[in-house]
């Protein structure tokens, strides 16, 4: 028995339901066809792939759709189907359906067929997977909502805006700013409420953001529907074209800092008050230290002569004594003076360094001899050791040999009897590293931060002073500071003091080390 060729009518007829077929897996489709008076429905193999079945393992019948499709959506099915056999009329209904594989949404698109005498003999439906697309819906609209709620709920005032900059949309907080309700200051031109003032800054700033593609932020006045103006911080996105780049608009958030502008002009203000006080300060020890040096001096002068007896006999020792104890008052004094003075030309910014190349090892050597008799009367060594012995430093002498005098007399004066004092000064890269030592009674823990600040002493208990003005070691620092090197104190209570300063060193002496 043979088989006969097929025709080529059958030939197109297996080709078209192969493109069909493909269009349909390619559209994420199908379809289904329920014959009048049949029982179960036709389905397309679309449809069959749309739902995730095996058509050799599913037959194809109305029930089997009901029962997977959502409960809550049965009734809109029932109805459209209804309607379409009803009136024969094309009908529409979207439901969820979960045939296993997780729940889908679809939608038909249904027509009925008609005979030659236009009865109606079929229901056809075409079906769509729209899950992805009612997905995206659904987060669209929570997105608007949720921007929705920031927007009406929001403090700022956040404003849509056009190219040339007038408002499309404006929130609720429009009214706590500025006094006005949404519509009426959509109907307002642009810059309408800027101040005057600030106009030509707001469109230049503006501008270079824009054309820089960048977030701008400024701040400025607007006009209150009251009259008067508020402060304003504005940030500025604007809106470009993704494709073509072009400047669709901007979208700016103002908040109110008119309570805050007023908090740093009362700043300022308190700023500049205390440091015309400072300058009054600084001016007022300034000139006092000159008009006591010139008296001092010749107190000095004149009880140091008296010491000496330098035109004669005093007579009685007493007066001896009493001219040395003048002479020492005044040593005193003098530095007090000196120290006061010092540091009003440095808070000034006038103090003025005289750079000179000099040996270490003398200015240290004469500094420690200055000091000699005053260890000695409180029975405490001073050692010092400076590596090299060559150092060569590039700093202002004067200077240098006042750290010391303060940092030395400092650990003299806190260190008991029998205690000792080491100065170590050596190399260290393009400085010297100057120690200072002692294993004197120590500084609290709670006030070693204080320290090292204007008129700042261990003690301010009598009974426990040793005397000074608490500028020594504020002048150490600030001398080190102004040479570019630094200051660092460490001490423990009872156990001693160490003070680090560094300066620089002379270019030869940095190769030499």
């Amino acid at each position: 028995m043979s088989l006969k060729p097929p025709t080529s009518q059958a030939v197109q007829l297996l080709e078209l339901g192969a493109h069909f077929a493909l269009a349909e897996r390619a559209a994420n489709m199908g379809y289904w066809r329920h014959q009048v008076g049949e029982a179960d429905p036709h389905w397309s193999p679309g449809f069959f792939a749309l739902l995730g079945l095996d058509p050799a393992r599913v037959k194809p019948s109305a029930d089997y759709l009901v029962r997977h499709i959502h409960e809550d959506d049965r009734v809109a099915v029932a109805l459209g189907v209804a309607s379409g056999m009803a009136d024969g009329k094309p009908f529409h209904y979207r439901c969820r359906i979960d045939v296993g594989h997780g729940e889908r949404v679809i939608d038909t698109h249904g027509d009925v067929e008609r005979d030659a005498a236009g009865k109606v003999v079929a229901l056809l439906g075409v079906v769509r997977d729209v899950t992805a697309e009612v997905a995206a819906v659904l987060e669209t609209r929570a997105r608007e909502a949720a921007y929705r709620f920031l927007a009406e709920e929001a403090t700022d005032m956040i404003v849509r805006h056009e190219r040339d900059g007038s408002p499309v949309f404006v929130s609720p907080a429009v009214l706590q700013l500025l006094g006005c309700e949404p519509d009426e200051y959509l109907r307002e031109p642009a810059y309408t409420r800027c101040h005057p003032d600030d106009l030509d800054m707001v469109k230049r700033v503006l501008q270079e953001a824009r054309d820089n593609r960048r977030t701008a932020t400024l701040t400025h006045r607007l006009l209150n529907t009251q009259g008067h103006y508020v402060w304003a911080e504005t940030r500025v996105r604007f809106v470009f074209d993704p494709a073509t780049g072009d400047h669709l608009g901007a979208i700016s958030i103002s908040r109110d800092v008119t309570e805050h502008k007023k908090h740093e002009s009362v700043l300022q203000a308190a700023r500049e008050r205390a440091e015309f006080a400072s300058h009054t300060k600084s001016r007022f020890l300034a000139n006092m230290s000159h008009e006591l040096r010139t008296p001092l001096n010749a107190i000095m002068g004149f009880s140091d002569i008296i010491g000496r007896e330098m035109f004669g006999p005093l007579g009685n020792e007493r007066y001896g004594e009493y001219a040395k104890l003048i002479h020492e008052s005044g040593s005193l004094l003098l530095d007090l003076i000196n120290d006061l003075l010092d540091m009003s030309k440095i808070e000034a910014g006038k103090f003025e360094l005289h750079i000179e190349e000099f040996s270490a090892s003398e200015v240290i050597a004469n500094s420690v001899r200055l000091l000699a008799m005053r260890a000695e009367d409180r029975q405490v060594t001073i050692n010092t050791r400076v590596t090299p012995d060559d150092l060569v430093l590039a700093a202002d002498p004067r200077a240098f040999k006042q750290i010391l005098l303060n940092l030395v007399s400092n650990a003299v004066k806190f260190t008991n009897s029998g205690g000792a004092i080491e100065i170590e000064a050596s190399a260290e890269d393009d400085y010297m590293r100057l120690v200072v030592r002692d294993n004197g009674i120590g500084i609290p823990a709670d006030i070693l931060p204080r320290l090292a600040h204007p008129f700042e002493q261990v003690s301010n208990d009598p009974a426990r002073a040793h005397g000074g003005s608490g500028l020594g070691l504020a002048l150490v620092k600030s001398l080190a500071q102004l040479h570019g090197g630094q200051f660092a104190l460490e001490s423990q209570e009872g156990h001693g003091t160490t003070v680090t300063v560094t300066l620089p060193l002379a270019k030869s002496a940095t190769r030499a080390a």
